[in-house]
């Protein structure tokens, strides 16, 4: 609540100082635009406008050319996240497999071992006396 009090006393600072801006550069002067034929055009306003207008239009143009750049290093780092988003997928997808074949290995064994063990009537053949 305190920042947006703050807030709203520093705008209304600039306002009144912007108000008393152009009090105080109040002499009319004519700006020329563009000459055709001999002819200026051009318009006439108090000095104090005239600043603040190219303070307003060189601030509307550097918004929109750090947002464009914002725009852009946002694209980039949401590719990103997305690639890793994808990573991460394809790695919990390649654990599930692996997983399961470990189960499947140590099931394999177990059969195995099961399967291949000798009767217990039958004595073991030494396989060095052959």
């Amino acid at each position: 609540m305190g920042s947006a009090i703050a807030k709203v006393l520093l705008l209304l600072l600039i306002i009144a100082y912007c108000a008393l801006f152009i009090q105080w550069n109040s002499e009319p002067t004519f700006i020329r635009g563009a000459v055709a034929y001999g002819q200026g055009y051009g318009y006439t306003l108090a000095l104090g406008w005239w600043m603040l207008i190219s303070a307003g239009v060189g601030a509307i143009v550097m918004a929109i050319a750090t947002w464009s750049q914002w725009a852009a290093q946002k694209r980039r780092a949401d590719s990103a996240a997305a690639t890793v988003e994808k990573a991460k997928a394809k790695l919990q997808e390649l654990a599930e497999k692996i997983k399961q074949q470990r189960q499947e290995i140590a099931e394999l064994k177990e059969a195995a071992s099961s399967q291949f063990q000798p009767a217990e009537d039958e004595p073991e053949v030494d396989e060095d006396s052959l």
